[in-house]
């Protein structure tokens, strides 16, 4: 139909395409911009306005419509187009208008040249026919045009009822907003509300759980209908419960209960109300309280019941514990020997009497029953103490004493009682219990004497023990000076430019030094083994690289075994090895054992060091090939003040004292020391056990080196109540170019300080008019002497003169006799904190 039929197009009220044949597309013309589908916009402009008109009349009329025929020019070729409009109703869109066009073909137009001018007839016949077409096509548009203005006086009228409405409707949806808003903030506050009562819900629920949970005590709520509705627990092991429980019959589980009546008892409490509690058992023994209360909601229905079963175990077990313990001890009261049980009422008067209190009294039963038991009191407590007890025992439960009291035959004992207040149905009195004690007492006499004595003996010894200790300081003191004095000059000596090279003068001072030495190191054992025999003596303990030591230790040894041409050896320092010791202590034990090989080594002997270990502790082992030991002095050589005889002498020096601290220092440590030797002339080895750390512990190091370099231009202030030591003191540290200004006495001191200024204060204790505590002090008062670094040099070499010179105002503390090389240690020290 389309190939055959004219071209067509379907289009709806507002021109807008519907459909298309083939054909039709000839008659349109696209141009740009926005695509369209209208078809008055798409026609080709010379046939638009016919178009136009008869679309319009077609719609006014609803009939059928023929356009004026229309002249078209495709290029060259003219034509004739008619155009037809009919209208139609679809009931699924509507109406619609059905454009058909009809192209009728013309020759070939003519050229303008070939036209006559005078033949001018059919052309003002057309022009006619064309003014008339355009004259209709006016009254048209004007009819079109009068219409439309009517259709828009329509439109607008009902444009503004339309407003009217819409203005009203918007009135209207505005009070509904408003409305809205209104319900919607109150369903905000109610939300709130409840949000806040839901999160309160969830709270109370939380600390039910937890209550629930923490209580311990096996619970199951179940419905009407005997379902679980909640269970604790405690209660799962009990009726092997499993979270898909919930909503079972309770009578349908399995349970370790022996309890036939737990349907009755459930069913019971929430149909009559009737709360049940019974004791049942369990299959392995155990007791539980089982109580079924009925289940009330808020509203207070009765929507179930709730079944609790509280462990009584324990107190069944308790209950027959103390039961048969009843028993026991009713028997026990009656037969028994050592305790005197006397019964009676609130009055005092007697109402029984056992065996015990037969033995302990003398009186028979029927000798005291309904008697005041004032007679077994001694007279001088008759009247108020046995009353006393008894008020106290009815106020309190019981009341306890120890007294004497008497017998049948006069005699006294002396007895610890309890009185207890008893109340019990039928029956309000009271028990007293009594066990002699008369053995006893007498014994706690001798023994309170004996302690009064013991007392006196102990703070008669701490009193020798600090006479003891305050006489060793006082001499530690008196003979450390003079040795302080002769160890300065021996120094000064060998440092003197005179003799330096005097090999003779070094030798006798180098030998002056170690006498020195050798008795300032008596004294400090002696003082040492004092302290810890009193419990005095303290170790700071830190890692000590233990290698380091013995190889230090060596070192310092050479000079006095090249003496005497020993050969010395050490193995087994190669490799770090680190012991939790105190420093100070632990080289004093190995030089202690060290010096007692080179003194009893004759020369050209052989001493070896060596360092091993095991799993726990470190052992130093020091050979040498001496004297040897005897075999029964061996178990003797740690002992106080033991030697071995020497044909009546002491030629080896010493008061036998350093083996003996040596092994009560390594058992401070946590350690042991033991001595072997084949016998006399064979040598001997000591062994020294320490316990060990792990490698990675931080060391110490095992000795200082003081730089004399540091005394130059150094300007030091020197007290000292000795001229001698104060002299020899002062020229020691010039030779070394230290800038000293000496003065014996405190008050002088003072006076110096005051009007110049020092950059090191070296300062004695012990002096007559003015301690050397006492001179710190006001030395710190002085602002040029606030920061300058001191050091107290002293006699006084106890820990506690150590701390007390830190307390008054030093920065270090050097024990008399002071080698140079120990001041300028502890010099460098502190110049380096200041």
């Amino acid at each position: 139909m389309e190939h055959y039929a004219p071209p067509s197009v379907l289009i709806d009220r507002d021109g807008e395409i519907l459909h298309m044949s083939e054909d039709v597309g000839r008659f349109l013309l696209y141009v740009g911009g926005e695509p369209s589908h209208n078809l008055l916009t798409l026609i080709n402009p010379e046939l638009r306005l016919e178009l136009q008109t008869a679309l319009f009349q077609a719609l006014r009329h609803g009939k059928s419509v023929d356009a004026e025929r229309v002249r078209f020019a495709r290029g060259t070729a003219l034509s004739y187009v008619n155009m037809t409009v009919r209208p139609f109703y679809d009931a699924a869109v509507g109406d619609l208008l059905a454009v058909f066009f009809d192209e009728a073909e013309e020759t070939t137009l003519p050229e303008v040249s070939e036209v006559a001018p005078t033949d001018e007839s059919p052309v003002v016949a057309h022009l006619e026919a064309e003014v008339r077409r355009l004259k209709e096509l006016l009254q048209s548009t004007v009819e079109h045009s009068s219409v439309s203005s009517e259709e828009l006086k329509a439109s607008n009228e009902e444009l503004q009822a339309i407003n009217e409405e819409m203005r009203s409707a918007s009135e209207e949806l505005e009070t509904s907003k408003e409305e809205l808003q209104s319900v919607n903030e109150e369903i905000l506050t109610v939300n709130g509300a409840l949000q806040a009562k839901v999160e309160e819900t969830a709270k109370a629920n939380d600390d039910l759980q937890n209550l629930i949970a923490s209580t311990g005590i096996s619970t199951i709520f179940v419905d009407r209908s005997m379902r679980i509705k909640r269970y604790t627990p405690a209660a799962v092991g009990l009726f092997n419960l499993i979270a898909t429980d919930i909503g079972r019959p309770l009578l349908d589980l399995t349970h370790r209960l022996h309890y036939p009546q737990l349907a009755a008892d459930v069913r019971s409490a929430f149909e009559d109300l009737k709360s049940a509690e019974r004791e049942v058992s369990t299959l392995d023994g155990d007791w539980f309280l089982a109580r079924v209360l009925p289940y009330r909601t808020v509203d207070d229905r009765i929507d179930g019941a709730v079944l609790t079963l509280i462990d009584i175990t324990q107190r069944r077990r308790a209950e027959a514990a103390a039961r048969s313990s009843e028993e026991r001890l009713k028997l026990a009261a009656l037969t028994t020997d050592d305790y005197a049980i006397i019964v009676q009422d609130s009055d005092g008067t007697i109402l029984s009497w056992n065996r015990g209190a037969h033995r302990m009294f003398g009186f028979e039963e029927h000798e005291v029953v309904g008697k005041p038991i004032d007679l077994i009191f001694v007279p001088e407590d008759r009247p108020g103490a046995a009353l006393a007890e008894r008020e106290t025992a009815k106020k309190e439960g019981r009341a306890e004493d120890e007294r004497w009291h008497l017998r049948k035959d006069g005699r006294k004992i002396y007895c610890s009682g309890v009185m207890t207040s008893i109340d019990t149905v039928g029956f309000k009195g009271l028990a007293k219990i009594a066990r002699d004690l008369t053995d006893r007492k007498s014994v706690e006499s001798q023994q309170q004497l004996q302690l009064a004595l013991e007392r006196a003996i102990r703070a008669q010894a701490e009193t020798v023990n600090r006479q003891k200790d305050e006489f060793f300081a006082v001499l530690s003191h008196e003979l450390k000076n003079p040795l302080n004095l002769i160890h300065v000059k021996a120094e000064l000596l060998s440092r003197s430019p005179e003799v330096k090279d005097i090999a003779l003068v070094q030798d006798a001072a180098d030998a002056i030094q170690r006498s020195v030495l050798g008795q300032s190191k008596i004294i400090d054992d002696l003082l040492d083994l004092s302290r810890v025999r009193t419990g005095k003596l303290a170790l700071h303990f830190s890692p000590v690289n233990l290698a380091s030591v013995l190889r230090a230790i060596v070192e310092a040894s050479d000079a006095e075994a090249a003496n005497k041409q020993i050969r010395m050896a050490v193995s087994g320092v190669d490799a770090p090895l680190t012991i939790q010791a105190d420093p100070v202590r632990l080289e004093q034990m190995i030089w202690n054992v060290v010096r007692n090989a080179l003194k009893f080594t004759p020369h050209g002997g052989r001493v070896n060091l060596s360092l091993t270990r095991d799993d726990r502790y470190v052992c130093i082992e020091v050979c040498d090939t001496g004297q040897g030991i005897a075999p029964d002095f061996l178990p003797k050589v740690f002992d106080m003040f033991s030697q071995a005889d020497g044909g009546g002498r002491r030629d080896r020096g010493g008061l036998g004292i350093g083996l003996s601290l040596t092994k009560q220092l390594a058992e401070m440590h946590g350690g042991r020391i033991e001595g072997t030797s084949a016998g006399l002339g064979q040598g001997s080895c000591f062994r020294l056990w320490l316990p060990h750390l792990p490698p990675s512990s931080s060391v110490l190091p095992a000795g200082k080196t003081g730089d004399p370099s540091i005394l130059t231009g150094l300007r030091v202030l020197l007290v000292d109540d000795s001229l001698e030591g104060l002299e020899g003191f002062r020229t020691l540290l010039e030779l070394e170019g230290a800038q000293v200004r000496a003065e014996s006495t405190p008050e002088a001191a003072l006076k110096v300080a005051s009007e110049s200024e020092f950059d090191l204060i070296l300062s004695d204790i012990g002096m007559p008019t003015m301690s050397g505590y006492e001179l710190i002090a006001k030395l710190r008062e002085l602002p040029a002497c606030r920061a300058v670094p001191a050091i107290a040099l002293t006699g006084f070499g106890r820990e506690q003169d150590a701390a007390e010179a830190l307390r008054a105002g030093f920065d270090a503390h050097l024990g008399k006799p002071v080698s140079l090389n120990a001041l300028l240690v502890a010099i460098g020290g502190n110049l380096r904190k200041k």
